[in-house]
């Protein structure tokens, strides 16, 4: 029997635990068999549902006898232990096991020794023998007891599977144990140990080998029933009280015409009446599904819901407050305690604290001024954080103390934009980056206590996020300063000053390093690469400036990125984009073994791990929440919001949850993107809406399925709305990402405007009432969509979009001029390129109604670009309005202006989109 033909009667229950299995023998007669269980949880209930449902819980020791009990609740089974473990089970096992027993005509139940080091193994009348040994160590003492016993196949809880010559493979690992014997545990610190985990590791990596079905039927039928020892100590069922499951979330079980429910009708002993009919379905296709939650299937026609419709006005939905993301996220205080955000509650962003335990939420400042990125001081007495004025991005770092009494700006440079803050491991000074002088971004060092501070690299090209070594002598940091502007590497510089190193992490291969974060322990450095064609997360090992072996924890096809270190070094949480869902994952830095820590559906970002490293603060977005801070711990059941931005009057259920689609776009590439559909009580009894496209910045950006306020404005007032991730969009990989490069407005443009093209063949929105709503790059693709594409859009919105790239190059700020330099080309050597991809180039064409938004202080895209874009629409008599909002830059960050500007969409498409 080869793997694939094991693998149709056993399912591997990989996901819910890290470094972990746990096994569902199938049997469509008896009721399928669960080898052990996860830590309860509904992520938990569903993998085993939808594995096929198990009559049979074994538990092989008393650890995992915790929630067994749980699971016979929920799920309806009995539960089988050993008697040493039975008083780990709330209500006591319904069959109770001795030393070597049987639990079904097929599985044998073997004690091998004490809890702590495996307790019970199962052995399977299948395949020769397979052998299911729980959290026994195949490498101690404790697994001699395994070889008087027959198997070809061995299944571990800890380890990779050995589907072939088991048995063999057991005894060489037994007998190459050294003398005197030692215990091996999951991971091996010290080097000797690591060393002789490699031996063991290379017998124990999982192949696929057929085994002639001649050789394993002697074996299988070596093994009858009369082999096996009767089980003596059955308990009775005992019916209980079924206590609700946290959430809700599982339907209640009918009831038969007694009263009794389905699960009561089970076997009242598994030693007994073995013809019950089993419930037992055919096992799924894949053995280790990536995750059990999945977007929903595209929607083809709008659906109602009721009563529960509500027309919500944009007063209401603009006005909904939420979790800053952007600007530095959050930061959990060093002793995991206390979580501190910047949340807009108040109208504007400033900076609030709250514990972990308990309800309470701290403001901590009051400045009507943006106010991002804060950061804890090591000894958490105070916190650093940013602050801009009007929205120009020229933050100042300003620190306050925990109680919020008193506030300090520690850099007072009105004209420099300070970001990427860092204090020091003893608390005495911040590292930041800093356009001072008008240069480039460099790395910066200021003393907290006198203001003293120095530049420690030139700021020759941009360098970005830097982060100090555990012992706080070195830095390491992001920068492009090799000739080929599209590539990044890692470099590091003393924290005293001196020459910058730069670490060899690309192996020659064009590409991008970015994101460093030491270790723990600082002999390791953890990155973002995409080398190998996607952003991963690898870890290089790191000793005098050099860096040694580089490892790439997990191999996927989807972008990852994000990653956090656990305080004890054992592992990194990471974040993992699919199909626009970005997922929190953990993955060990040893063995590579990952899992999910919440994989909702929607975006998670700026996760960061107490000092237990058990517990876990992230934000979390989706279309139907807006961003807020969560926590959850290793066993916890599900995370907890500790914010609470949506409002009760607002039902999460009229918020529109968007399918992941993908059409053809340029060239006959296809294009992903999110489509939202309203509801059917939204359309206003139009049989076919209008619909708007609406485009993301960047444009190395994406839409993820995360709260966007003016989508959802959109498509509650009855418009389809398409967010495409057109090339050059993120979270899709290398290629796509660079699909654009030296090519803006060109294969971009065509892939937005095949998207309205598709809306209208596929019969989800009429063709002649599409319209086009973007900010900055999305702002600029508007007006190239409106300018080349006049067929396809009927009205338009831009808001902070470009209008002219040589304009754009002269007055932008100098990170961005550097970032146009690499990604569209040299302004007098392709002054062609400029002209002909600027949307003032084009104006004249402009047929369509358009309305331009802009921010007075944008440092970004500057005033004066969409005013040249007015002129020429006035000079032409084109249909537009153009409004400013005094006191805003790149966007809108005061709640009041945010209202006006989406207002004057809605009201703008309405008034062009809409029939009469």
């Amino acid at each position: 029997m080869d793997i694939h033909q094991l693998r149709s009667w056993i399912f591997e229950l990989y996901e819910p635990l890290e470094n972990e299995r746990q096994y569902i023998v199938y049997d469509e007669q008896r009721g399928n068999l669960l080898i052990d269980a996860p830590p309860f949880s509904e992520r938990a209930l569903r993998l085993v549902r939808g594995a096929g449902p198990a009559s049979l819980l074994v538990a092989t020791n008393a650890a995992r006898a915790a929630d067994a009990g749980k699971y016979r609740e929920a799920l309806g089974l009995q539960v089988a232990a050993h008697a040493d473990d039975a008083d780990g089970i709330p209500g006591g096992p319904d069959l109770v096991l001795g030393d070597d027993e049987l639990v079904r005509p097929d599985a044998r139940a073997v004690r091998v020794h004490a809890n702590g080091y495996g307790a019970t193994v199962l052995l399977l009348r299948k395949a020769g023998g397979v052998l299911v040994c729980g959290d026994l160590d195949l490498a101690s003492d404790a697994a001699r007891a395994l070889l008087p016993l027959s198997f070809s196949v061995v299944l571990s809880a800890r380890r990779s599977p050995m589907w072939n010559a088991g048995k063999d493979n057991l005894l060489t690992l037994q007998d190459e144990l050294p003398k005197p014997r030692k215990q091996f545990g999951i991971l091996l610190q010290a080097p000797w140990d690591r060393a002789y985990k490699g031996r063991l590791e290379d017998k124990l990596v999982p192949h696929d080998p057929i085994v002639p079905r001649e050789v394993t039927a002697p074996r299988e039928a070596a093994m009858g029933p009369e082999t096996l020892v009767v089980a003596s100590a059955a308990r009775d069922l005992v019916e209980r009280p079924r206590r609700p499951v946290q959430r809700g979330g599982l339907p209640p079980r009918p009831l038969t015409a007694a009263g009794e429910t389905l699960a009561s009708k089970r076997p009242k002993s598994f030693a007994e009446d073995w013809d019950a009919p089993g419930t037992a379905r055919p096992p799924t296709t894949i053995a280790n599904p990536a995750t059990d939650i999945q977007p929903p299937p595209p929607v083809v026609a709008p659906r109602s819901i009721g009563d529960r419709y509500r027309r919500l006005s944009v007063e209401e939905l603009a006005g909904v407050p939420y979790v800053d993301y952007i600007w530095g996220g959050i930061d959990l205080s060093p002793d995991g305690s206390e979580v501190a955000f910047s949340w807009n509650r108040s109208g504007t962003f400033e900076i609030f604290s709250a514990p972990l335990d308990g309800e309470r939420i701290f403001q901590l400042t009051e400045a009507n001024e943006r106010s991002v990125w804060p950061r804890w001081s090591p000894d958490a007495k105070q916190l650093a954080f940013l602050r801009d004025r009007g929205g120009d991005e020229r933050f100042d770092i300003w620190l306050v103390d925990r109680d919020g009494e008193h506030e300090r700006n520690l850099t007072n440079e009105p004209g420099v934009m300070h970001r990427d803050l860092a204090w020091s491991p003893d608390g005495t000074k911040l590292a930041y980056t800093a356009n001072a002088g008008a240069k480039a971004f460099a790395v910066h060092v200021i003393d907290v206590t006198t203001g003293a501070k120095r530049a420690l690299t030139e700021g020759a090209r941009d360098d970005v996020q830097p982060r100090w070594s555990p012992d706080g002598t070195l830095l390491v940091f992001g920068s492009r300063r090799e000739d080929v502007r599209t590539n990044a590497d890692l470099y590091v510089v003393a924290a005293s000053g001196g020459d910058a190193t730069r670490l060899e992490t690309r192996g020659g291969i064009d590409g991008e390093s970015v994101d460093p974060r030491w270790s723990p322990d600082g002999t390791r450095i953890s990155f973002t690469t995409d080398t190998r064609g996607r952003q991963e997360v690898a870890i290089a090992a790191y000793a005098e400036r050099e860096i040694g072996r580089i490892e790439r924890m997990t191999d996927s096809i989807h972008d990852e990125y994000g990653a956090v270190w656990r305080p004890d070094g054992r592992a990194l949480a990471y974040l993992h984009n699919e199909d626009a869902a970005v997922s929190l994952r953990r993955v060990f830095a040893v063995s590579h073994a990952d899992h999910a820590v919440s994989d909702i559906p929607g975006m998670h970002a700026s996760p960061d791990i107490g000092p237990d490293s058990d517990t876990t603060v992230f934000l979390f977005s989706s279309p139907s929440r807006p961003w807020d801070v969560y926590v959850t711990r290793e066993r916890a059941i599900e995370a907890r919001a500790i914010t609470r931005s949506l409002p009760a009057t607002i039902d999460p259920e009229t918020l529109v949850e968007p399918s992941h689609v993908r059409y053809p776009g340029a060239g006959g590439d296809e294009v992903p993107a999110l489509l939202f559909l309203p509801y059917a009580e939204a359309l206003r009894a139009e049989r076919v809406p209008p619909a708007i496209i609406n485009i993301h910045g960047g444009p190395t950006s994406q839409h993820h399925r995360e709260w966007n306020v003016v989508t959802q404005v959109f498509v509650n007032a009855g418009y389809v709305v398409l967010e495409p991730n057109p090339r050059g969009s993120i979270g899709y990989g290398k290629k796509w990402r660079e699909g654009n490069r030296r090519d803006w407005g060109g294969k971009d443009l065509e892939d937005v405007a095949r998207g309205a093209a598709w809306l209208g063949d596929q019969k989800l929105a009429d063709p002649a009432r599409i319209g086009v709503y973007g900010q900055s790059y999305g702002g600029y693709l508007t007006l190239m969509s409106l300018a080349l594409r006049p067929d396809r859009f009927a009205a338009g919105v831009s808001v902070v979009g470009v209008v002219s790239w040589k304009t754009m190059v002269e007055t932008t700020r100098g990170d961005l001029r550097e970032y146009l330099l690499r990604e569209l080309g040299d302004p007098t050597k392709d002054a062609d390129l400029y002209r002909e991809r600027s949307p003032l180039t084009h104006a004249s064409k402009i047929r369509a109604p358009l309305l331009v938004l802009q921010g007075e202080n944008d440092p970004r895209v500057p005033r004066n670009e969409a005013e040249q874009v007015v002129k020429a629409l006035r000079d032409g008599g084109k249909p537009h309005e153009y409004h400013v909002y005094p006191g805003e830059g790149h966007g809108f960050r005061v709640t009041e202006n945010r209202i006006d500007a989406l207002r004057r969409a809605l009201d703008w498409f309405d008034r062009h989109l809409r029939r009469a």
